[in-house]
C-alpha cells in the first residue's frame, strides 16, 4: 500500500464540487469519442438540457431529498438548542383570569347566622352611610361574597441554581446541533457521490448502445456478403443461415441495451428532479477523468518474443509492464485527504460522545437541590356587575425563594444515572468502531482507485489491437481464405474490449470521485458501487449468449469489491434537553 498524506480540513460543498470536477478533468482521452447523443424519452420536441458532471453535482446538492432531510434535523436540533438555553433567563408569564361565582358558602353563612325580624329570614345589610369599622367589614366582605372576580397578574421565575443541569442540557443540545451539521455535510457528499455514479452509468450505458448497434451493422454486413457469396455459388448454406443466425441473435441485444440505456438516464434524472420527458446531452465524456496512463496504440512488432514458445510465463512480471505508467496516479493518491480524524462520521461519533457525557451530568446532577426565585404580581377586582374600572383593581405581589431538594426518588435517580452511563459506553464504543472502520474504509479506496488504473491501464492498447484484428478477419473472410467463425470470434473479441474498455474508464471516474467526497462520506464508501454497474453486467451476460461454435467470450475486466460490509456507525440522533 503507498504512503499516503492527511490533512485536516473540511471541504464545503463547493469545494468538493470544484476538487471534483478538477480532478476528473485531467488527463486526454484514450480513445476518440463522438458527443453523446440527446436522449428523449417521450418529448423530442423539447430543448435538450445540456449537463455536465459539475452542473449534476451543484445540482443534486440543492434538490436531494436527503439532504432536506438532514437539514431539517438540523433545523430541530437548533430549536432544541434554544430550548435548552432558555432556562438560563427569566420566564415571565401574564394571565387574565375571570370567575362568575354561582353559589357561595359566605353568603349561605351570612343567610342563616343572620337576625332581625325580616320576613325572608335574612340580615339586614349595614347602611350604606354607616362610617368606621363597619366600611372595613363591608369591603372585606365582598371579597368573599362577590358575584363576579377579575384577576391580572404577571409572573415572573428564574433559575438560580440547578446543580449544573442546566449548563450541561445546553452543552449537549450543541453537540447535537453539531452532530446535524455534519450530517447535511455527509448527506451532500452521497448524493454527489450517487449523481456522479449515476452520470457514469448513464455514459456507460449509452456506449454499450453505441457498441451493440455497431456490432449489428458488422453482422448485418457479413451477412450480406455471404448471402451474395451464396448466390454466386461460393459459399455453402450453413453459412449463409449462420451469418443470419448471428445478426438476428444481435438484434435483441441491441433492444436490452437501449431500454438498461434507458433506465440509466431516468434514474438520473430521477436523482436531479429532472422530469421524465426533457431529453438529456451528457456533456462529460466518459474516459475525461481518465489518466492517460500507457499508450493507446501499441505496435505488434515492438513486443518483446520469448526465446522458446514454452518457456515459464511471470504473472507478476507481465502485470508490473503497467506499473511506471502508475507513478502520476499514486502521487495524487498520496494527495488524497484520508485522514481519520477528519471523516464525517467519526466527528459525528465524537459529537455523540460529548452529548451523552453532558447528558450524564445532568442525571447526576437531580441529586443536588434546585433554587429558584419567583414573583408575582396580581390586581384583583370585584365587579357588581360589567367590567370594573381602572380604579376597582387592588394590588397584591409577592416575591418567594424555594428550595427543593430530592430525599427519596423510589430509586428513580439512580436508573437513570445508570441509564445515562450507559450511554456513554456506548456512545464511547461506537466511536472507537467509526475511527477502525474509517481507517479500513479509506484503506478501501484507495486499493479500489489503484485497482481501477490499474483495469484500466490493462485495457489501454486491446481495443485498437481487437479492432485491426476484426478488420484482417473481414478481409479474409470476404478473400475467401477463413471461415465465418473466425470472423464472429473476431467480432467477439473487439465488442468485449471495447465494453472492457468503457466499464474501465466508469469505475476509474467513479473510485476517483469516491476517493475526493471520501472525507465527508458515511462509513461503508468503498463498499457501494465497488463492482460492475448493472448495465454492464447483463451486457456481459447478453454477448455470452452469442458464442458461435462454443467459444466463449473473454470476461469483462472489473475491479473487484471487498468482501465484507459497513455498518453505519456513530450516527447521532436527536438530543432532547
Amino acid at each position: 500500500m503507498i504512503a499516503y498524506r492527511s490533512r485536516h480540513r473540511q471541504p464545503t460543498r463547493t469545494r468538493l464540487a470544484a476538487t471534483l470536477a478538477a480532478v476528473l478533468a485531467v488527463g486526454v482521452p484514450a480513445v476518440p469519442l463522438r458527443a453523446q447523443p440527446v436522449r428523449a424519452v417521450a418529448d423530442s420536441a423539447a430543448a435538450p438540457l445540456a449537463l455536465s458532471l459539475e452542473q449534476a453535482m451543484a445540482r443534486v446538492a440543492d434538490r436531494s431529498e436527503s439532504v432536506r432531510i438532514a437539514a431539517a434535523g438540523v433545523t430541530r436540533a437548533q430549536g432544541q438548542l434554544r430550548q435548552a438555553r432558555s432556562q438560563f433567563f427569566p420566564q415571565l408569564t401574564g394571565t387574565v383570569n375571570y370567575q362568575r361565582t354561582l353559589q357561595s358558602q359566605f353568603e349561605a353563612i351570612a343567610g342563616s347566622s343572620g337576625g332581625g325580624g325580616d320576613d325572608d329570614g335574612g340580615a339586614e345589610p349595614p347602611p350604606a352611610d354607616s362610617g368606621g369599622e363597619g366600611d372595613g367589614i363591608g369591603d372585606i366582605a365582598r371579597i368573599f361574597a362577590s358575584e363576579n372576580t377579575v384577576t391580572l397578574g404577571l409572573q415572573l421565575t428564574q433559575n438560580i441554581y440547578a446543580g449544573g443541569r442546566l449548563a450541561a442540557q445546553a452543552r449537549a443540545s450543541e453537540a447535537a446541533r453539531r452532530a446535524a451539521q455534519i450530517g447535511v455535510t455527509s448527506a451532500t457528499a452521497q448524493a454527489q457521490l450517487d449523481v456522479t455514479q449515476a452520470y457514469f452509468d448513464a455514459l456507460l450505458a449509452e456506449r454499450l448502445v453505441q457498441i451493440a448497434e455497431s456490432s449489428l451493422v458488422q453482422t448485418e454486413r457479413v451477412f450480406r456478403q455471404t448471402r451474395l457469396a451464396r448466390n454466386v455459388g461460393t459459399a455453402a448454406e450453413f453459412d449463409m443461415l449462420r451469418a443470419r443466425v448471428t445478426r438476428d441473435n444481435q438484434r435483441p441485444a441491441v433492444l436490452q441495451a437501449r431500454t438498461q440505456r434507458d433506465a440509466a438516464f431516468l434514474r438520473l434524472r430521477q436523482l436531479l428532479d429532472i422530469p421524465p420527458t426533457r431529453p438529456l446531452q451528457l456533456t462529460t465524456q466518459l474516459e475525461s477523468g481518465a489518466p492517460e496512463l500507457v499508450p493507446t496504440t501499441l505496435a505488434v512488432d515492438s513486443l518483446p518474443l520469448p526465446a522458446r514458445i514454452d518457456a515459464p510465463v511471470n504473472v507478476d512480471a507481465l502485470l508490473a509492464e503497467h506499473a511506471t505508467s502508475l507513478e502520476v496516479l499514486r502521487a495524487a493518491l498520496a494527495e488524497a485527504d484520508t485522514a481519520v480524524d477528519e471523516r464525517a462520521p467519526v466527528l459525528q461519533a465524537r459529537q455523540n460522545l460529548e452529548a451523552q457525557q453532558q447528558l450524564l451530568r445532568v442525571a447526576r446532577g437531580g441529586r443536588l437541590p434546585g433554587i429558584s426565585l419567583t414573583s408575582n404580581y396580581q390586581r384583583f377586582a370585584y365587579p357588581i356587575s360589567g367590567l370594573p374600572n381602572l380604579d376597582e383593581f387592588f394590588p397584591n405581589w409577592t416575591v418567594s425563594v424555594g428550595l427543593s431538594l430530592p430525599l427519596f426518588t423510589g430509586g428513580r435517580l439512580s436508573g437513570q444515572i445508570e441509564a445515562a452511563e450507559a450511554s456513554v459506553a456506548e456512545a464511547r464504543a461506537q466511536l472507537q468502531q467509526a475511527e477502525e472502520l474509517a481507517a479500513l474504509d479509506a484503506e478501501l479506496v484507495v486499493a479500489q482507485v489503484e485497482n481501477a488504473a490499474a483495469a484500466y491501464a490493462a485495457t489501454a492498447g486491446t481495443a485498437t489491437q481487437a479492432e485491426r484484428a476484426y478488420q484482417i478477419a473481414e478481409v479474409r473472410y470476404r478473400e475467401g481464405i477463413s471461415t465465418l467463425v473466425e470472423l464472429d470470434d473476431s467480432r467477439l473479441l473487439l465488442q468485449q474490449a471495447l465494453a472492457n474498455r468503457a466499464q474501465a474508464a466508469r469505475d476509474l471516474n467513479v473510485a476517483r470521485a469516491r476517493l475526493v467526497l471520501l472525507t465527508n462520506l458515511p462509513l461503508g464508501a468503498a463498499q457501494s458501487g465497488a463492482g460492475q454497474s448493472p448495465a454492464s453486467q447483463r451486457a456481459g451476460a447478453s454477448s455470452a449468449t452469442q458464442a458461435p461454435g462454443g467459444a466463449t467470450p473473454p470476461q469483462t475486466i472489473a475491479p473487484a469489491g471487498p468482501a465484507g460490509g459497513f455498518s453505519q456507525a456513530g450516527q447521532t440522533g436527536g438530543i432532547t434537553p
